[in-house]
């Protein structure tokens, strides 16, 4: 993750960002591991600094619990030394405690990688990693530390949290460390906190940098050069966040869903340790009074027709998707996103619209969404943590076809639904798509659950690191085994698509599953392929389930062992 070779780190130079301005709800959070920690349901400013100062208080557990597990590890290496065998089962051991930490570390003094884990970033020991900011940070100052965050050639921001390592006789000899993505950690962290509705949460460093915040398109922001932050009055309250530690203001922005500009009142407090100040900012919108009421405002967009029905199903989403496409060919781009982006053109029909993305994942078309137009959102994750602008950029470039998330529905107040959309390519520079709601099905997982088919998967990944893969692959076909625990099963395919492990499914090993799909028509091995050759990931499955022996929706997690194969595993919602 911090190397140079096979993973070539690419570090952000970021300065200050984005109000972080639209943030989150308690539903769209991953899990949390911090519990007990409660704010006031006060809706006044009283209870904004309430929640402000509960939310730092738990990302302050959280740090500290990675860090009591790092300093442990610390320890252990003082006796065994940062390289070897034993080295790497004191970072693997503690690296499975955190199901949302990607990998750990073991760097010399020198700079120079002695140990990593998950095995699949053995390579990159031996690299001298001394140029990074991070890394000569870690060991200039010899204690624990938390870092700035850096770009990831995965396509997120990291975070570098580390503890040194000294001999028996006192000798610094370097430090291990644990890099996560701050967006995933702090979401864990808020949803440990009662955070009352209407209540949005973002957080920056000290410096400006927002590193968490529910729509990805603001994290990384700069908002001395960003177009989106150019009003002089949000620059004003931006400064002051990025030097009090505390303090309250107000400020104008688009509302959580990108369709009207609102009347912020921000209350903020700084969480952190290992010389981080984090400023954990709580935003409401101006008007929610004791009893929750809300001032009219002025609309940026016009609202979604209040008629639309979301059980009006079209039975031919894809005519709809090509009709979108024939018409940017025959008008051009520019006339056919102006009428797409018009609330009331002839692309607007029943509770289906059309949007449209570069290649880039950069917004081109969202009528209900207008504010985020010209952003790059490659980095949006649904509520279950699945990267689906992502995934709809990768179905375009393939010639097109469905892809299954989570997103808010225009037509029932932007409520968050599962949506099965379609997307066809307009040409080798933008595609197009739209999807019809589902809002009957179950797609919610809580966060015991996330956790367990995270770790459950990473537990296997390394019971395959450690035996090998005839090993490993034999124990996830055995029924009667520890991997194959009913619909907790885990299944693996190679990076070609040659099913390797399903245990229920027998009849499907050894045959190339590439172009399987589901019963929405989405191709969801190639999508967990994809998604595993990334670094691991979430994805939607529509498949069997043993315990019922019947199909039904599956959040999966995957995640690859080596360069030619990987590991998964599911929670259905269906399940008891």
């Amino acid at each position: 993750m911090k190397v140079s070779g096979i993973l070539v780190l690419l570090i952000l130079v970021l300065s200050l960002v984005s109000a972080g301005c639209t943030g989150t709800s308690p539903g769209a959070a991953t899990p949390a591991t911090t519990a007990g920690q409660t704010a006031a349901p006060d809706t006044g400013l009283a209870g904004q600094k309430a929640v402000a100062r509960s939310i730092a208080a738990s990302v302050d557990s959280g740090l500290s619990d990675l860090q009591s597990g790092l300093q442990d590890t610390s320890k252990k290496l003082s006796k065994t030394g940062l390289a070897g065998k034993e080295a790497e089962a004191a970072l693997s051991e503690n690296l499975l405690k955190y199901p949302f930490a990607v990998s750990s570390f073991a760097i010399s003094k020198d700079g120079v990688v002695a140990s990593a884990v998950p095995e699949n970033y053995a390579g990159s020991v031996g690299e001298n990693l001394s140029w990074q900011p991070q890394v000569r940070h870690a060991n200039e100052q010899k204690v624990p530390v938390v870092s700035d965050v850096f770009a990831m050639v995965e396509g997120f921001t990291g975070v570098s949290q580390s503890s040194p390592v000294f001999s028996p006789s006192g000798e610094y000899l370097g430090y291990n460390d644990i890099t996560y993505e701050p967006r995933v950690f702090i979401a864990r962290q808020i949803a440990g906190v009662t955070v009352p509705d209407g209540y949005d949460v973002w957080v920056a460093q000290a410096d400006g940098t927002q590193i968490y915040d529910v729509n990805g398109e603001e994290i990384g922001k700069n908002i001395s050069t960003d177009p989106m932050y150019a009003d002089p009055a949000l620059h004003a309250v931006l400064a002051r966040i990025a030097a009090e530690q505390n303090g309250t203001g107000t400020y104008s922005f688009y509302d959580r869903d990108w369709n009207r500009t609102i009347t912020k009142i921000a209350a903020w407090e700084t969480a952190g340790i290992g010389g981080t100040g984090w400023r954990v900012v709580v935003t409401k919108e101006a008007g929610i009074g004791e009893g929750g009421s809300i001032a009219p405002a002025a609309a940026a967009t016009p609202a979604a027709p209040a008629g639309l029905a979301t059980e009006a199903r079209y039975a031919d989403l894809t005519q709809f998707v090509e009709n979108a496409a024939a018409y940017a060919k025959e008008h051009g781009k520019e006339a056919a996103l102006k009428e797409f982006n018009d609330i009331n053109g002839s692309f607007i029909n029943g509770d289906l619209y059309i949007f449209a993305y570069d290649r880039n994942g950069t917004a081109l078309a969202l009528p209900y969404q207008q504010g985020v137009l010209g952003t790059d959102r490659s980095s949006v994750a649904d509520p279950n943590g699945v990267l689906f602008i992502d995934r709809l950029k990768q179905v375009a470039a393939d010639g097109g076809g469905p892809v299954s998330y989570i997103y808010a529905n225009p037509a029932d107040n932007y409520a968050e639904q599962f949506k099965l959309a379609t997307v066809l390519p307009v040409d080798d520079t933008w595609f197009v798509g739209s999807g019809i709601y589902l809002p009957d099905v179950p797609a919610t997982f809580n966060a015991t659950e996330r956790d367990a088919l995270v770790l459950r998967v990473k537990e296997a990944r390394q019971y395959a690191q450690e035996q090998g893969q005839a090993t490993a692959v034999a124990a996830f076909n055995d029924r009667n085994g520890t991997f194959a625990d009913g619909s907790r099963y885990i299944f693996a395919y190679g990076i070609n698509g040659t099913t390797l492990a399903m245990p229920f499914q027998p009849e499907t090993i050894g045959t190339d599953r590439t172009g399987f799909t589901d019963r929405y028509g989405v191709k969801v091995a190639a999508w967990e392929i994809a998604v595993a050759k990334s670094g691991g990931g979430f994805v939607y499955v529509d498949y069997y389930n043993p315990d019922t022996g019947k199909e039904g929706l599956k959040l999966c997690y995957v995640a690859p062992v080596d360069a030619t194969w990987l590991v998964g595993s599911g929670i259905y919602t269906d399940r008891t």
